[in-house]
């Protein structure tokens, strides 16, 4: 166990809850200073550029975590955990930041897997993901998905992405 990443995480975990609560929004650079971007400007740029992103193949005991969307793109369907890079984030802090939001698991290792397109109705993301193993199953989920599992076998109803991510990630291979 990598305790430097656990004790990053949870310092981190921390900070956060002292200083935004659960929940955060977009937020981009003005002037220097980060300040919260305005909605319509964000779907202006979401359609006019691509967006980083990181995504979480989350592992524990050999199954991997899937959590059903409740917004769009990919409302209704199974997912992973990820999201946007923020203004002056790194890879590794947007996955755990990610991580933190959307599961508040913790992380015991990290390792990035590959990279690649996610091209949705309305936006074109460029995602590294990573298989980080996690040190329990109990997830507490934000507001953008409505049900978890942990499974050693893909539903049908998973994401091509995912999919695609799994296979690429070699994670239920023998």
């Amino acid at each position: 166990m990598d305790i430097s990443l656990g004790l990053r995480w949870a310092f981190k975990n921390l900070q956060h809850l002292m200083l935004y609560g659960r929940r955060e929004r977009t937020k981009m650079a003005k002037n220097g200073k980060l300040g919260w971007i305005d909605w319509e400007l964000f779907k202006q740029i979401r359609a006019s550029m691509p967006l980083a992103s990181v995504d979480i193949l989350a592992i524990h005991q050999g199954r991997l975590l899937l959590m059903r969307r409740v917004n769009d793109p990919g409302r209704g369907v199974w997912f992973i955990p990820g999201g946007r890079i923020r203004y002056g984030e790194t890879l590794n802090d947007a996955v755990l930041r990610e991580l933190r939001e959307e599961t508040s698991l913790i992380p015991v290792s990290m390792e990035v897997k590959g990279s690649m397109c996610h091209f949705w109705s309305d936006a074109h993301y460029v995602t590294t993901f990573f298989r980080i193993d996690v040190s329990g199953d109990i997830v507490c989920m934000n507001d953008e998905h409505d049900k978890y599992l942990w499974v050693s076998v893909l539903p049908d109803d998973t994401h091509p992405l995912v999919r695609e991510m799994v296979e690429r990630a070699g994670i239920f291979e023998k």
